[in-house]
């Protein structure tokens, strides 16, 4: 009987850290950060895959735009980007509405004061996708 009660007690206890893994806020900020990362990597193909179909496609464009300059000019943008950093500083979830809100700081090199921003995300049950970027 006592080690039921502490088994008991044990799983209460462990409840919410294993809860914190499946919170929707995580989710969000785990799949804003995977954007941002290779986005800021400019690669686009990647970015790619964690958009809504109607993101993808300005993402896809982005990327064949770029393709189109000289390859000069495109080293010159791979290294902006690579010296580009972003910070988020919130996330703000509504379920029943199904959307996300995060917003980031963009630090960029020359500017002096991070540029905010922010990306539209869409639920659907336990995936969450970028739907738009400001």
């Amino acid at each position: 009987m006592k080690h039921l009660f502490k088994s008991a007690l044990l799983a209460l206890a462990l409840l919410p850290v294993l809860g914190a893994c499946e919170r929707p806020e995580a989710r969000v900020r785990n799949v804003a950060e995977s954007f941002l990362n290779v986005y800021f990597a400019g690669d686009y193909a990647a970015a790619a895959d964690f958009c809504t179909p109607e993101l993808r496609v300005w993402v896809d464009r982005m990327a064949e735009k770029i393709e189109t300059v000289p390859e000069e000019t495109q080293q010159k943008i791979k290294e902006a980007l690579g010296q580009t950093s972003f910070n988020i500083v919130s996330v703000e979830v509504d379920e029943k509405a199904g959307s996300a809100v995060v917003r980031y700081d963009v630090s960029v090199p020359g500017i002096e004061k991070p540029v905010p921003k922010k990306l539209l995300l869409k639920l659907e049950g336990r995936t969450a996708l970028v739907n738009h970027v400001e």
